[in-house]
């Protein structure tokens, strides 16, 4: 064995033992400021699962007793879902856990329930299927974090989390990076140091935020959102900028026009985008340039619904005629806001009309 041996085990063991405190201190913290909110809970259950995780990839972990190998094997099964989940609320103020979300936490939860299942000694079956399906699935989580990270970067009106979408871009790159390789290291305490030397010092930026931490910044700190008659509150220096801006959307219904981006506003106001992104945010109350149009089209899109004269036009029609990309976003923007679907609003409207 190499002289070296000893002084690298000693400071493997120093730094899994940080890691797992510092992972502690990030569950503790995020419980205690952030529980009432989703990324909080899921930022603590995140922690959890990365200590089981690390107590299970460590060069004396099978020193440890069976049962208590175990136990912390089980819990960290589901990190790379955590991770797809934790990520997807930071980027996505609309982000819940529906089925589209508990679908996929299951699919990335497949292959290393199989290789637990392995390891307790019985056979699972179709287990050369899950291998495959397993090493696809984190790939295809990492592709869609990024794509959202980044396809979505420009629409984002809070500038911190504009600003974070590039840092979450690269920590998800340099962990896949980091445990790729270590998978195919042959030594396994190489391999454990590795991990740890680029998860501890990402720990420790984490924690010292953390320290500071409320429930706004996993939120990214932003105005509350206002409805379109709420009186907006607008420095005098972009006062100029939103005559033109109200403008467009008032007389122009500009937000009818399909597939329009921030800088295609921008450019049309002949501003810089990165004005009209405060404004919007700052001064409108808006946390994504989505949400900004959304509000005018679902408004064009009522009265559109609730007109007597159009009761012959199909409401597959009026989404694409009111701006919207597609049916679904339309239904999905449609029952978030009002509570029931497009065709139920219809008919309901129709209806009181009629009894007028």
């Amino acid at each position: 064995m190499p002289t070296t041996a000893p002084g690298l085990v000693i400071l493997n063991t120093a730094l899994c033992y940080s890691s797992l405190a510092l992972f502690a201190l990030i569950g503790i913290l995020a419980m205690r400021d952030a529980r009432q909110l989703l990324q909080g809970r899921l930022l603590a259950l995140l922690a959890i699962c990365l200590a089981g995780l690390t107590v299970t990839t460590t060069p004396e972990a099978r020193q440890l007793s069976k049962i208590f190998y175990d136990i912390a094997r089980l819990i960290g099964i589901p990190n790379v879902g955590l991770i797809w989940w934790f990520s997807l609320s930071l980027l996505r103020d609309d982000f819940r856990l529906d089925q589209t979300a508990l679908f996929g936490m299951l699919a990335l939860c497949v292959a290393p329930l199989s290789y637990f299942v392995e390891h307790l000694g019985w056979v699972a079956p179709f287990a050369n299927v899950m291998d495959g399906f397993g090493s696809i699935a984190p790939f295809a989580m990492i592709a869609h974090i990024f794509w959202v990270a980044l396809s979505e970067r420009s629409s984002d009106l809070v500038e911190p989390r504009r600003r974070a979408r590039l840092w979450i871009v690269l920590a998800v790159m340099i962990s896949s990076v980091v445990s790729l390789v270590s998978e195919y290291l042959a030594n396994s305490l190489h391999a454990s140091l590795l991990r740890q030397l680029a998860t501890v010092p990402a720990q420790l930026l984490l924690f010292l935020w953390l320290t500071r931490l409320s429930g706004e910044r996993l939120t990214f700190t932003s105005p509350p959102l206002r409805a379109i008659s709420a009186a907006p509150e607008i420095n005098p220096k972009d006062a100029a900028l939103h005559r033109k801006l109200m403008t467009l959307i008032n007389a122009d219904r500009v937000y009818l026009q399909p597939g329009l981006s921030i800088e295609m506003l921008a450019k049309t106001l002949e501003a810089p985008t990165h004005q009209l992104r405060h404004l919007i945010n700052s001064g409108l109350g808006y946390r994504n340039f989505a949400s900004f149009l959304s509000q005018y089209r679902l408004a064009y899109a009522k009265a559109a619904l609730a007109d007597g004269n159009r009761a012959r036009d199909t409401v597959i029609s009026i989404p694409y005629e009111s701006g919207f990309a597609s049916l679904q976003t339309f239904n999905r923007v449609f029952k978030d806001i009002e509570g029931i679907t497009p065709s139920d609003f219809r008919a309901a409207a129709l209806a009181k009309a009629a009894q007028i």
